[in-house]
This record gives structure tokens, C-alpha cells and sequence, in this order.
């Protein structure tokens, strides 16, 4: 692994911060700019908000043919399609398990100001725009990541169930429905209209704080112009018709063998059919008890296992099922062919935790996977530096965006680059 270092200006952190002025879309600029779909780089960030147990999780080597730890054995098919990083962590996070809120980001939600905490998905969602259908696609089993923020600091909202985001990415608005979207659609962009003539007036007479809130503000105002510029392109444009089966269902919301494939099943035909290039998806934080085999205990209470042997062997038993179906999503990408290679190639998978060590409310030593992305894969890096600290995440993020083509030196409070 080798890091790059790189001076930070001005133009530098409002670039890793995610603020940005765009244009507004137009057609031609994107027929002749965009890249064609078939070559574009996908990312999806899967997590488990509660972290990994690492003595289950990390290899003990970092061998050319290290062995695979017993949660990571599900990998096995895949081994040259993925990397493991040990020693690697957001260097300012201290929050416990509110570190899920900022797995994204590096940057404490809490005490940041608006697009402080721009989560480097949508960095990418931004960069790529509504090329697709959605600039990004968001869900979370057995409750809320809260990782995804926007430039103006607002917290995305992630879907819970399969089958809702099923409806949203293939199922068809009737007609009326449409209609009163476009009616709908069109106020709002006369309301933003007169609100931004007002605020470029009132501009001209606050003082430096008042201008940084108002700053904050027209952020908030391109957001929600771009987010109606691009629902206003596909409105008339028919979903893609997958092959899927929306009629099983659920026991209920801990039913994670049914709802875990709907989801990764979802994601992949999303990626399929071009529906977006940027999703995050996982497993929230909750204390009820998780319908796998060989569980009885709320995972809570599991991953503050306190080294009980019981509680342990649960807490495994559900931290390779997270990698079960990690594997399973990856295995799918790989075997669809494309022009250029196959999408496993052509779409980065982030897997990570803002927990390292739950039992010990530990942000340190987060549990780290990065597949596909047309990387060289096969290893299990050593993150730590040579002066004994621990590589920034961050570090790994900036590399990540680069890869997805968006022009950034850094990311947040990145140090450097990642070499893979």
C-alpha cells in the first residue's frame, strides 16, 4: 500500500467537502459530455452498524496466501476479487455507535457544520447526477445507518423494506399520478425561483456570518433545483422491466434470509438496468433477536458479548451471514458479462463498520473490504504507518472517488491516497 500526499487549498476542501456550483442540466451538454453507461464506474457501500467481531474477522497474516479468517471464509471463490484492511480507521471518531452516523464521511455529525460531514457517496451521486434515474440508491435492514449526507448537511433517507424499493426503482406511476408529479414538480421550481432572487438581494447587505448561513442556504437551493431538473428528465421515461418476484414475504423485519438476497437481489438489477451508479446498503443497529440459524439472542446484547462463549458463537454465526450474502451480490456481478469485462469489474463494493469493536464501544481497527473496481486485488494490507499510527479511511475513500472519476485531491481529512 503506498500513500500519496498532496498540499490542501481552498479549491481542494470544497471539493472534498462536496460543496459545489453546478450548472443546470442540459441535454447537450450531456450527450456530449457524459461517459456512455456501459463504461461507467459503479459503488456500492454496504456496513454493519455494529461492527465485526475482529477476533472472527481479520486474517492473522498479511502473507501473499494468508489464510482466511472464519467470517471472511465465505469469500473463498472470490479471493483474488477483493482486499482486507487491517489497521485502517477515521482518526477523529470517538462517538461509540453513533460512529455508524459518520462511517461515510470521517467527520462527526454532531459537531460539524452544514456539508462538513458531505458523506463521500454523494460525492459521487453529485459527480454522476442524474445520468440514471437516481443519483443514488439507499437501504438498510433492522433500522437506519444514517451514514449519507448531502452538500447542505441534510441526512438521506434510506428504505427499510425490499419491497418498497422494488416499487420505486421498477414499478410504473399511473398516469394521473404522473401528471399531478409534473404539476407538483413545476411550483417547486417557481418557488425556488423567487426564493433565489431574494436571497442573491439580501446578499448584498449581511454581515460575513450571515453570509456563510446564506452560503448554506444556496446550497440547499442548487440541491433541490438539480434534484427537480433531473426527476423532470425521467418522468415521462418508462422504468426498466426486471425479473423479479415481489410477491414473497417476510415473517417480519428480523426475517434477514428472506429480506437480505430481496436486497442485494434489488441492488443488483438496479445496477443492471442502469438505474443508478451509487447505492449503500446494510444492516442497522437494533437489539431483536435476528431469524438465522442458531441465534436466540438480540444482537445487541451479542455484540457486547462480554467474551461469553455462547454469545460469541451467535454473534459470528450472524457476522458470516452479513459475508454470506456480501459474497452471494459479488458472485452475481461477476458472472454478468459486459462489453468491457463484467460488472463485478466495473462496480466498487466498500464493505466496513464505523465500529471495530463493539464489546468495547472501540471506533479503532474498523473491519474493512474493498472488491471489484477493477483493482488488484488478493491482499490483506497493512494499514498501519510507520509512525505506528493508522491509515485515515478517508485515505481509502479519496481513492475510491478518483476510481469513479470525480476530480479530488482529497477527501474530507484524508492524508493521502490508497495504492492498490
Amino acid at each position: 500500500m503506498k500513500l500519496e500526499n498532496h498540499h490542501q487549498g481552498r479549491r481542494t476542501f470544497l471539493k472534498a467537502t462536496g460543496v459545489s456550483i453546478a450548472l443546470p442540466w442540459m441535454q447537450s451538454a450531456v450527450s456530449a459530455a457524459m461517459p456512455k453507461s456501459d463504461a461507467s464506474m459503479r459503488m456500492v457501500c454496504i456496513s454493519s452498524a455494529l461492527g465485526m467481531n475482529p477476533e472472527a474477522f481479520f486474517p492473522t497474516s498479511f502473507d501473499d496466501d494468508y489464510e482466511l479468517s472464519p467470517t471472511l471464509r465465505p469469500l473463498a471463490d472470490l479471493r483474488n476479487d477483493f482486499t482486507v484492511f487491517s489497521h485502517m480507521d477515521h482518526p477523529g471518531i470517538y462517538t461509540k455507535h453513533a460512529a455508524m452516523n459518520s462511517l461515510l464521511s470521517g467527520v462527526d455529525a454532531k459537531k460539524s457544520s452544514a456539508g462538513e460531514n458531505c458523506s463521500m457517496d454523494q460525492v459521487a451521486a453529485a459527480h454522476a447526477g442524474y445520468q440514471t434515474r437516481f443519483p443514488s440508491v439507499h437501504i438498510s435492514l433492522g433500522g437506519s445507518q444514517g451514514a449519507s449526507w448531502t452538500a447542505s448537511g441534510i441526512k438521506v433517507r434510506e428504505e427499510s423494506d425490499p419491497l418498497d424499493l422494488f416499487r420505486k426503482l421498477f414499478v410504473n406511476d399511473p398516469l394521473a399520478a404522473r401528471q399531478a408529479r409534473k404539476l407538483e414538480l413545476d411550483q417547486q421550481g417557481s418557488v425556488l425561483d423567487l426564493v433565489r432572487g431574494q436571497a442573491k438581494r439580501l446578499a448584498k447587505s449581511v454581515n460575513p456570518t450571515d453570509r456563510e448561513k446564506l452560503d448554506e442556504y444556496l446550497t440547499a437551493i442548487r440541491e433541490a433545483e438539480s434534484s427537480i431538473q433531473g426527476i423532470q428528465r425521467w418522468q415521462d421515461v418508462p422504468k426498466p422491466a426486471v425479473a423479479f418476484d415481489d410477491s414473497v414475504n417476510a415473517h417480519g423485519s428480523m426475517d434477514y434470509p428472506t429480506l437480505s438476497p430481496l436486497m442485494f437481489d434489488l441492488l443488483f438489477l438496479a445496477i443492471q438496468s442502469d438505474s443508478s451508479r451509487v447505492f449503500t446498503a446494510g444492516f442497522g443497529m437494533h437489539n431483536h433477536v435476528i431469524e438465522i440459524d442458531g441465534v436466540n439472542t438480540g444482537y445487541h446484547g451479542l455484540t457486547h458479548h462480554g467474551n461469553l462463549p455462547e454469545r460469541l458463537k451467535q454473534l459470528r454465526i450472524i457476522d458470516a451471514f452479513y459475508i454470506e450474502q456480501m459474497a452471494r451480490f459479488l458472485s452475481k456481478l461477476k458472472n454478468t458479462k459486459t462489453a468491457g469485462s463484467n460488472l463485478l469489474d466495473e462496480t466498487m463494493v466498500f464493505f466496513g463498520s464505523g465500529l471495530g469493536d463493539a464489546s468495547r464501544h472501540s471506533n479503532r481497527d474498523l473491519p474493512i473490504i474493498l472488491a471489484g473496481g477493477g483493482f488488484q486485488h488478493g491482499k490483506h494490507v497493512n494499514a498501519l504507518q510507520h509512525t505506528g499510527t493508522q491509515t485515515p479511511l478517508n485515505n481509502l475513500f479519496t481513492t475510491m472517488l478518483q476510481k469513479f472519476g470525480v476530480k479530488i485531491d482529497r477527501f474530507n481529512n484524508a492524508t493521502g491516497t490508497v495504492s492498490l
